[in-house]
């Protein structure tokens, strides 16, 4: 797996596959979005883990993919 530049999610989309589920993230910073597998029981530390290490993806075609859970400014500042 690669280490990508950290950022925060925009959005991901879940997909069932063989084997477990799949994630595509889009960052908010969005050169690429990044594709990976969920491997925790928490599915927003998965989309972390995914952001931070999974492999790139078109990000013109990962727009293009129905939105399972947005992420929004908002949110992040909660955090911080």
């Amino acid at each position: 797996m690669s280490n990508n530049k950290p950022d925060k999610p925009k959005q991901v989309s879940w997909f069932s596959g063989c084997g477990g589920r799949i994630g595509v993230v889009v960052g908010q910073i969005a050169e690429h979005a990044y594709i990976g597998m969920a491997l925790r029981h928490d599915e927003d530390a998965d989309v972390e883990h995914i952001l931070k290490h999974g492999a790139r993806f078109p990000l013109q075609a990962a727009l293009l993919l129905p939105v399972s859970k947005s992420y929004s400014v908002y949110e992040e500042a909660k955090e911080n």
